[in-house]
């Protein structure tokens, strides 16, 4: 093996079995480092870089999710060959990381997902590591690439990822859609062994999907219903309230024993676990969180401001629309770099203004109307198909660059004029 890769996992050893990690946790933690590894490989090799990469590690490496996760996941439209790629994976360890691997395929015609097991047969009896049991045992990564034909209707985002003298960057959906793909899982799984008892829902898709809701992220109800069509399932939710309605009956008589045995290996210090569990009081917290997520019913368009931030040059485009709730606005704001004003290959036509807007700005430029009716118009759109219901009074879009140059993907996105008219709303928050 590679002195850098060895060195790393070596010190992972050390650091956690100084803080009294069990062998469970330190094998937990030697994936999510080779993780990178294989991510490394799949996103530096054109032939696998259209993966998007979506799932629980996708939270951890991007957004700091506090549990542990040990599957790679991926969505694309494109079939892969299951087999030239465990090949591809072989050749690589082998070369650059001086390490055997054996792959295992396994192709999943009716779920739509196929499988991939990474085995590293001698790695942890090279490093001293033993399972609770006391006996050796082998490494493995799974890999899950599930074929989703309307991925390119969703919008897509880049995450820059430096590991060791490694870069690259990884393929991701925006929060919305990462949400909306959790809620996926939560609502289409079948019924599964965990542990010794059976539920139709990983307790670890709960912790996540309560992850996103204490962030108030919004899912993205169109890829949800997506994925319905796919599975060949009714959705029945018209807006985002019906969505949480449906999981929390879902989600309410899920067995507490099932967390000890999911989702609890999943967490370095066993105290967060216990902290999160308390006794079954994620229930409470959960509908906590569900009411929490305050309902909008949007009326009629008030008023449209443009202001220019000095300091940063940004350009903040502002939309008040009135509710049902009497002196309740709803105040929807779209932030654009000052480079879509000043380079011409960037610049949008006037064939995106809406004359049948009414508002007045001194000195408003005919770019000016022309980004104002565009983002209108994806506004409209976005109210349209959420059943004119917003789980917020303020929604913000990220500021929207015209440059990659030192991108913050939290807090900024990166498109070209082409992506800029195409994206839809919720694709910017």
């Amino acid at each position: 093996m590679s002195t850098l890769l060895l060195e790393g996992l070596k010190r992972i050893i050390s650091e956690r079995r100084a803080e009294g990690a069990a062998e469970e946790i330190i094998i937990n933690a030697l994936k999510e480092e080779l993780h990178y590894a294989v991510l490394g490989f799949l996103y530096n090799k054109k032939t696998y870089s259209h993966l998007t990469m979506y799932g629980g590690t996708l939270l951890r490496i991007a957004y700091g999710l506090p549990r542990m996760s040990i599957d790679l996941d991926f969505q694309t439209d494109q079939k892969i060959d299951l087999k030239k790629l465990g090949e591809d994976l072989a050749e690589h360890f082998k070369g650059n990381h001086g390490t055997m691997i054996t792959v295992k395929e396994k192709a999943e015609r009716l779920t739509g997902t196929d499988n991939l097991f990474i085995n590293f047969p001698n790695l942890l009896g090279d490093l001293g590591v033993k399972r609770k049991n006391g006996l050796m045992s082998i490494l493995k990564i799974r890999v899950d690439i599930n074929i989703f034909p309307h991925i390119r209707d969703f919008a897509m985002e880049t995450l820059p990822v430096t590991w060791g003298n490694s870069v690259f960057s990884i393929r991701i959906y925006p929060l919305p859609t990462l949400m909306a793909s959790k809620i996926a899982a939560v609502l289409l799984r079948t019924k599964r062994g965990i542990g010794e008892g059976i539920a139709n829902c990983k307790p670890r898709d709960i912790y996540d999907l309560m992850w996103y809701m204490e962030r108030k992220t919004v899912p993205d109800v169109e890829y949800l219903k997506a994925i319905f069509e796919k599975s060949g399932k009714p959705f029945e939710a018209r807006n985002v309230i019906e969505v949480f309605d449906i999981l929390q009956r879902r989600v309410a008589n899920l067995d507490d024993a099932l967390f000890k045995h999911d989702l609890a290996p999943l967490f370095y210090d066993p105290i967060q676990y216990d902290a999160w569990h308390a006794g079954g009081g994620w229930r409470e917290r959960f509908v906590q969180l569900r009411n929490a997520y305050a309902l909008h019913r949007v009326k009629t368009l008030k008023a449209i401001f443009s202001a220019k931030d000095f300091s940063s040059g940004n350009r903040h485009l502002r939309y008040i629309f009135s509710t049902e709730e009497p002196g309740v606005d709803v105040l929807f704001t779209c932030i654009l770099t000052e480079y879509w004003y000043t380079f011409s290959d960037m610049k949008i036509g006037n064939e995106h203004r809406r004359r049948d807007l009414v508002y007045t700005i001194p000195g408003a430029t005919d770019l000016d109307h022309s980004y104002i009716g565009l983002f209108y118009t994806k506004i409209e759109d976005y109210l349209k198909r959420n059943d004119h219901v917003v789980l917020q009074t303020k929604l913000e879009t990220k500021i929207i660059r015209a440059s990659a140059e030192n991108l913050h993907v939290k807090t900024q996105v990166f498109l070209d004029r082409r992506l800029l008219v195409k994206e839809r709303f919720e694709d910017l928050l």
